[in-house]
């Protein structure tokens, strides 16, 4: 089984967000925790111990929160991308660090099933001789319309395009890299045709127009975080999951809680409201005497006036996004 992941957390230019005023587009909120570290859990739960993320120069909080909060059984490498540098340089790099050894390619805003990573493991542990295991989703989540997809044969990957075709799938990040994908990425060169090799289906599209081989592992669905209300599917399908459903803060005995919430610690919830259900709460935001809160992300420092009423909406200190 693999061991290894490769977590891009650079903030992807195709991720458009209106919240980003005071945190990074990779530490934006998924059920009290950053985007990065929600796609690393999954990670974890398929056995994989051993991570190096890739960073922006900016995105030192993703180093803090991971050395302090997250699981100190793991262990975490952080390279910094350059703003000089294209993904594909850091790519190589890492290769080239890593050796031919296999491992998880990930990024920080895509989104499967909880067990599908380990299932994508399972895959290459009993065909270790395949260069790359691409994934492909039956259907999008996502509200963004920058999907690829993946046309196969027998399993085998024939192309990678912006035009949907019979029977094609979804393209999502994740992918399983065994020696020859490693090897290719060694060499991978900065640019192409003059234009950056700077995202993952980029580079998965020149590999396959070299002539390399990939194989298609399918999924039933994918979710891309690239627009806000994005981040509002994704904490429903957390919450689903009853991973981190808590309520971590004191309220009110008369206050009425529709499950599935969760609620951060230090939120401060008024008499007679209503959480839930579908309802995410984060540190330091107020709910007011009366207020109903359903299907919303309340960000923090949000204060939610007495009585009012939000329902399939992210609220921050800067922006309402409506679903």
């Amino acid at each position: 089984m693999i061991d290894h992941a490769v977590v891009i957390a650079v903030g992807n230019a195709a991720h458009q967000s209106k919240l980003v005023y005071n945190r990074p587009r990779t530490m934006l909120p998924a059920l009290g925790k950053p985007l990065v570290v929600r796609v690393m859990d999954r990670l974890l739960r398929a056995g994989i111990n051993r991570y190096t993320v890739i960073v922006g120069e900016k995105e030192g909080a993703i180093a803090a929160y991971l050395d302090s909060q997250w699981v100190a059984s793991a262990s975490v490498e952080l390279v910094v991308r350059s703003s000089k540098h294209t993904l594909a340089q850091s790519l190589s790099d890492v290769a080239r660090q890593q050796g031919q050894r296999p491992f998880l390619l990930a990024s920080y805003n895509s989104f499967t099933h909880i067990n599908f990573a380990e299932r994508l493991s399972r895959r290459f542990a009993n065909a270790p001789d395949t260069p790359l295991f691409l994934s492909g989703a039956e259907a999008s989540l996502s509200r963004s319309d920058h999907a690829r997809y993946i046309s196969a044969v027998d399993s085998h990957v024939t192309d990678l395009s912006t035009l949907p075709s019979e029977g094609a799938y979804i393209h999502t990040d994740l992918a399983a890299c065994g020696a020859a994908f490693s090897n290719y990425l060694e060499t991978l060169p900065m640019t192409e045709d003059g234009l950056l090799c700077n995202d993952l289906v980029s580079v998965y599209e020149r590999y396959l127009r070299s002539g390399g081989a990939a194989s298609l592992v399918p999924t039933s669905w994918s979710l891309k975080i690239e627009q806000d209300r994005d981040l509002l599917t994704l904490n429903r399908h957390l919450l689903d999951e009853e991973q981190d459903a808590h309520i971590l803060s004191e309220i009110p005995a008369n206050v009425q809680v529709l499950p599935p919430v969760r609620i951060d610690p230090s939120v401060s919830i008024g008499q007679n409201a209503r959480i839930g259900p579908y309802a995410y709460l984060e540190s330091g935001c107020s709910i007011g005497d009366g207020a109903v809160i359903s299907n919303a992300m309340i960000l923090n420092k949000v204060t939610i006036r007495a009585g009012e009423s939000v329902a399939d909406s992210i609220v921050a200190t800067r922006a309402r996004i409506h679903a």
